[in-house]
């Protein structure tokens, strides 16, 4: 009901304009001055960089110590931007834990070496043992073989007390031959007890000694393995990492090439969570469009589209690139005081021609009408 009525007194208001017009003797204006704008959406719109624009800050409370850069300078990519004053005393801090990691890998390669040493230590030991081993077997196997003389000792004196109980042979062995041979098998028998306790005691005592050997071996094996497992340096390493991540932290870096828009910091000033640098790639243009609900059914990707602005040395053009889903309030009032403030909009983003960007990018965020090409 608002709205008629408010359609009416527009009307009106131009009725009686072109009544005082020939009232004054003004020309009435002709057809082809009314411009048509039936083909066209129009909208308000603002140029932006088509990759947005990038809000660059520092570590808050850090003091600045040098801002390297100014508005409208070109960077590349990993260009330092603006460099704090904690920046030299991380990079003292790194340069003190990397002597303290030089001498850890220094010191962790030296008990490394010793570890080995010692694994062959223990080999060497064990094959000792080993040896001293079978030096023992061998022994008893000497002794084994003096059984033997026990048993023909033995025999021979079971055969001189058979001559000797034999009435027809007994005067053939004397009593002092047979006392004779059994203090041989005597002598004998003690010198085979003595060899086979001696031997035993050997084999005893190098198994005790390849068993210890084997010890010995089995540790140093596993000393050398935790050695090459979990270096004693490993913290100090974690340590230069974590330097390093602050002392990237301490300047303000390019993240990519661009044109810088603003600098807001000076040298000397601490740091905030706000920006310092603002940067931008002008190398591509988008407008973004507020386009009416009931209008951007008739939107379609590749319309053309033209922006005009006061600002503007002159009007732009460019292509429907892109439509959102989002409806939402406009944020770009109309200069026309008379046009409707209450709609809902859609965002439609508009890619500049390239022979418009260098325009374009003289007036970021600049609000633009927009019209486009139904």
């Amino acid at each position: 009901m608002f709205w008629r009525f408010f359609s009416r007194l527009i009307s009106l208001s131009i009725l009686l304009n072109v009544a005082l017009g020939v009232a004054r003797g003004d020309p009435l204006p002709e057809a082809s001055a009314i411009k048509d704008t039936s083909a066209s959406i129009v909208a308000q719109g603002r140029l932006q960089p088509t990759a947005g624009i990038l809000k660059l800050s520092a570590v808050p409370g850090d003091r600045i110590e040098r801002i390297s850069v100014e508005p409208g300078a070109s960077v590349v990519a990993g260009q330092e931007l603006v460099t704090l004053e904690s920046a030299g005393l991380k990079k003292l801090e790194l340069k003190i834990a990397e002597l303290k990691l030089a001498d850890a890998v220094a010191m962790h390669e030296a008990a490394l070496r010793q570890a080995e040493l010692g694994l062959e230590t223990a080999q060497w030991k064990l094959r000792s043992a080993e040896q001293v081993h079978s030096q023992a077997k061998s022994s008893l196997e000497l002794v084994g073989k003096q059984a033997q003389i026990l048993r023909s000792l033995e025999e021979q004196i079971q055969g001189l007390e058979a001559i000797r109980s034999n009435p027809r042979l007994r005067g053939a062995v004397g009593s002092l031959e047979l006392e004779a041979k059994r203090n041989q098998k005597i002598a004998a028998q003690v010198e085979y007890d003595r060899g086979m306790l001696g031997a035993n005691q050997s084999i005893q005592s190098a198994e005790l000694l390849v068993a210890q050997a084997q010890s010995v071996l089995r540790e140093a094996k596993e000393a050398r393995e935790q050695l090459k497992k979990h270096p004693s340096y490993r913290p100090l390493e974690k340590q230069i990492e974590l330097l390093r991540i602050q002392l990237d932290q301490t300047a303000v870096v390019a993240p990519s090439a661009g044109t810088v828009l603003q600098v807001y910091g000076i040298a000397g000033e601490r740091a905030t969570a706000l920006a310092l640098i603002e940067l931008a790639d002008l190398t591509r243009m988008s407008c973004v469009a507020e386009v009416h609900e009931s209008d951007v059914g008739q939107v379609r990707l590749g319309q053309l589209a033209e922006m005009k602005s006061a600002s503007l040395s002159r009007p732009i053009r460019g292509k429907v690139s892109r439509i959102d889903r989002v409806v939402g309030l406009p944020q770009f009032r109309s200069a026309s005081p008379l046009a409707r403030s209450d709609f809902r909009s859609i965002a439609v983003w508009i890619q500049i021609d390239p022979q418009d960007v260098s325009v374009a990018s003289e007036r970021l965020q600049l609000q633009v009408e927009v019209r486009i090409e139904k």
